[in-house]
């Protein structure tokens, strides 16, 4: 009998090992999030791009935030930006927003107020939210583990980006070094060189949302403009990372239209 016992219990350790052992299957998780982003009712999300380079000794520093905050029901959405080049830095705020006659998109040019329709426009939080729009670029998906993000269990899945996710980074460097003299296939080309880029998803294991994506694209960078042949620039990228994170799903505050906003004349949009 006692024999029989500690058979029985070798057996479920074994199991119980199994299950501890087994991993959550990352295309599953990753659809299923895909499928519970575009369900948000509403959130606020924020992204942001840090580049810093130097060309020949030159250092170049770029900053780029964008904050947003989403509405399902009905559409809207305020996108506040921030940029930051060199020691100058720029900020600008817009709305989407539902009436009664339609949707439409604010902006402030400077010049005062401006509306335009955006009848056409996606709705969905995959199209409106950067950070989830990243998931476009997204090749595949590895599951890492299960840790903890801001004191909240969550799936870490590593990414493969596509390189497409980092073309403004290119342009960017591009356009500052001076390489290609004005060629509108340099980026292309580069793009076609670039070695996998590597980064990571974390997944709220409760409500199974994306709650933060985040990529480094240093090394992948560099070995582009490293493996330029006869080339007279010198590059080296010393930072180059992308990260947002997605927040107070179904809790966020409303959009809320400016007066001076809502008082603007309707412009027939470019094109």
């Amino acid at each position: 009998m006692k024999k029989i016992l500690v058979y029985i219990l070798s057996v479920l350790c074994i199991f119980a090992l199994c299950a501890c052992s087994k991993k959550a299957d990352a295309d599953v998780l990753i659809r299923e999030a895909k499928t519970n982003a575009d369900n948000i009712k509403n959130c606020t999300a924020d992204i942001s791009n840090n580049l810093e380079f130097t060309v020949n000794g030159k250092h170049y520093t770029y900053k780029t935030t964008n904050k947003n905050l989403y509405f399902s029901e009905p559409f809207s959405l305020k996108s506040t930006q921030f940029s930051q080049i060199g020691g100058k830095a720029d900020d600008s705020v817009s709305y989407t927003v539902t009436d009664s006659s339609g949707v439409w998109f604010y902006i402030n040019t400077g010049n005062g107020w401006q509306k335009t329709s955006a009848e056409t426009v996606s709705t969905l939080p995959t199209d409106q939210i950067d950070v989830l729009r990243m998931l476009n670029h997204v090749s595949g998906q590895k599951y890492v583990r299960e840790t903890e993000l801001d004191s909240k269990k969550v799936h870490k899945l590593e990414l493969t980006f596509k390189s497409d996710v980092i073309q403004s980074t290119i342009e960017t460097i591009v356009t500052a070094s001076g390489m290609g003299n004005g060629s509108k296939t340099i980026v292309k080309t580069l793009l076609d060189s670039v070695p996998e880029v590597y980064g990571y998803c974390y997944i709220d294991t409760q409500s199974g949302q994306i709650v933060r994506i985040e990529l480094s694209a240093e090394d992948a960078v560099n070995k582009i403009f490293k493996n330029i042949d006869s080339s007279q620039v010198i590059i080296n990228v010393s930072k180059c990372e992308i990260s947002g994170n997605v927040e107070d799903i179904g809790k966020a505050p409303a959009v809320q239209l400016p007066p001076e906003a809502a008082a603007a004349k309707t412009v027939k949009a470019a094109g």
